[in-house]
């Protein structure tokens, strides 16, 4: 990948190691990162937050984060991941960090963009975004990246989290997104195999819609990929109750069932040899 110079005297570069999807953030944007932070002369790591499992969220041009990232992350699209560096000028200057950076240190840095959004406070302004990062994870789920998309639901999920001093419309809007966040929460878990978690986020969809067929649906195919099919289809059943022409719902149980008969023949099967139980005399 090509070096890119984000100042005129070469001082702070950036080079693209994985490319993002979409926009880039503007300023005053609240972002999530992870990063691993190097000393460029010695290639010694001194900061992680992929190592602390913790991701990095700061507001730009908050005075939080050294210069070189201000003029790097915003040039940044999500779930990209670049390379930046930077002489002391743009990063710890003549002091360096206490303990960890020694003075005048140039630095690298591996750095990926996990999201970014809008600061908000009013309940319409937090509907708005939530509604905002719900449609860029529905986006980034339509191209297949599911981490990224699942980032940007957990992100909607909680701009509308514990609202309640609101008007009533404004509250059930906020209702019909959580469960839509939820729903799509639950859908990622699914396309990573994370079934219990799948399992999670379709019940909490559920304590705030107990008529969300959809999400009656996901946890009959969660419970079918653990292999538990008689919470399978005590979902599926009930999401029948009520809609009882689902095409759906009807398939997906049928599937269970066929799964469900397999399962039993082969353990039957299997019984037999472990203990060498005698065929029935036809």
């Amino acid at each position: 990948m090509q070096v890119e110079q984000l100042t005129k005297d070469g001082a702070v570069t950036k080079k693209i190691i994985k490319e993002g999807l979409g926009k880039t953030p503007e300023s005053k944007n609240i972002v999530s990162v992870h990063y691993d932070a190097y000393l460029l002369d010695t290639n010694t790591k001194f900061d992680s937050s992929r190592d602390r499992e913790t991701e990095f969220t700061f507001q730009l041009r908050d005075s939080k984060v050294i210069e070189a990232w201000e003029l790097a992350i915003p040039t940044m699209k999500v779930g990209e991941i670049a390379e930046v560096t930077c002489t002391s000028d743009y990063g710890y200057g003549d002091e360096g960090r206490k303990y960890l950076v020694p003075p005048k240190a140039k630095l690298r840095f591996e750095i990926e963009l996990l999201g970014f959004w809008e600061k908000s406070t009013t309940a319409p302004e937090r509907i708005a975004a939530a509604h905002k990062k719900k449609n860029e994870g529905n986006e980034m789920f339509q191209q297949g990246n599911i981490e990224t998309a699942l980032f940007a639901y957990r992100k909607a999920r909680e701009y509308v989290k514990d609202l309640w001093d609101c008007e009533p419309e404004e509250l059930d809007e906020a209702r019909q997104l959580t469960v839509a966040v939820h729903l799509n929460i639950g859908a990622c878990y699914l396309k990573l195999k994370q079934y219990d978690d799948a399992i999670d986020a379709c019940k909490k969809a559920l304590s705030r819609d107990h008529t969300s067929i959809k999400a009656y649906y996901r946890l009959g195919q969660a419970y079918m990929e653990k292999g538990e099919y008689e919470a399978s289809l005590t979902f599926i059943n009930l999401g029948l109750e009520l809609k009882p022409n689902d095409k759906s719902l009807q398939a997906l149980k049928k599937l269970v069932e066929q799964a469900q008969q397999k399962y039993l023949k082969s353990s039957t099967s299997l019984y037999r040899k472990i203990f060498n139980t005698p065929q029935p005399e036809e």
